[in-house]
């Protein structure tokens, strides 16, 4: 069955149900900032810190040059460098300790997409032929990595240019799209049964969606700055969902961040059911950016606080 949405749009912030998460920050020590982005079903987190002050021009991909990467577990932060990198992001782990990321070159600043296998084993990507780096978002538990195409230079971080699945060491092009003038996609997360999420511009509006085989599901998110910009940054095997509205990138937009459990549950072939929104926003935070999500419904991501400090937190569900 294959069914297409061509653009639900939740315009009532009444979509939004009361805060149901516990939150827990979590700040790399010596750190100036801290950003968590991935979670697996160990709740291990990876992320990446900044000794030094700078600021991104974009947050789903970072571009200061100053950015070192990170893995929390049971408590102990391990720092960690792709060897010979000046710069080391890491953006997503799966169930074996598999990291994957993108990292620059000390010696000619070129930028490139990693695994970073659990035998310390680190293996470069790089989709042939495309001028952008190749930035690795996911990775699941067969290996699968998903993500897409990004200008990262010192100007700035640019929208993505395509998206890609990279399978057994072949990478496919992924940009599902709705028909409505598509550009600027980017797979954003894969689970362990290869459902996949992404975020798309067509139509004015940056949509999250969301692909389970052949069907593909397309939506909207309202914000209190802007009416439907969406990222979507995270998939599970229950096909919940994870992203923020505000966009891809910085810009003065207040990320705010939400939950959607099971899409797909209650629909039949004919029907499409409009999903229900959780809120996820740190407390007392100005904005908050969910980025990893596992099958016990645990959030990790970045939020920030009243002076605009980045953290990163990781939430667990009360329901």
């Amino acid at each position: 069955m294959n069914r297409l949405i061509l653009a639900v749009i939740f315009v009532l912030p009444s979509t939004l149900l009361g805060q149901t998460f516990t939150y827990a920050p979590i700040n790399v020590p010596g750190a100036v900032a801290t950003e968590a982005r991935g979670i697996n079903n160990y709740g291990e987190v990876v992320g990446f810190y900044k000794n030094t002050p700078c600021t991104d021009s974009d947050l789903v991909v970072p571009n200061c040059p100053n950015t070192k990467g990170f893995k929390l577990v049971n408590g102990s932060y391990i720092k960690l460098m792709v060897p010979g990198s000046r710069r080391t992001v890491i953006m997503g782990v799966n169930d074996y300790g598999d990291l994957v990321g993108f990292y620059t070159k000390s010696s000619n600043g070129t930028t490139h997409g990693f695994i970073w296998y659990h035998q310390n084993v680190v293996k470069t990507i790089d989709f042939p032929g495309v001028a952008n780096a190749t930035i690795p978002f996911g990775i699941n538990k067969a290996g699968i990595v998903v993500g897409g195409f990004w200008s990262t230079g010192s100007a700035g971080t640019g929208p993505p240019g395509g998206g890609w699945v990279w399978i057994n060491g072949t990478f496919y092009h992924m940009n599902p799209n709705n028909g409505a003038g598509p550009c600027c996609e980017s797979v954003t997360g894969v689970s362990n049964n290869g459902v996949l999420s992404g975020v798309v511009f067509q139509s004015d509006f940056f949509q999250a969606w969301m692909k389970e085989a052949t069907d593909e599901d397309f939506f909207t998110y309202p914000t209190v700055t802007q009416c439907c910009d969406t990222t979507g940054t995270g998939v599970n095997n229950n096909i919940d969902m994870i992203g923020f509205g505000g966009g891809i990138g910085l810009s003065g937009q207040v990320g705010t961040g939400w939950f959607t459990k099971h899409i797909e549950l209650n629909e039949v072939e004919s029907s499409e059911d409009t999903p229900s929104f959780i809120s996820v926003a740190f407390p007392k935070s100005g904005s908050t950016y969910p980025f990893g999500l596992n099958d016990k419904r645990w959030v990790a991501g970045t939020y920030s606080d009243s002076a605009g400090v980045l953290h990163g937190f990781i939430a667990k569900p009360n329901f």
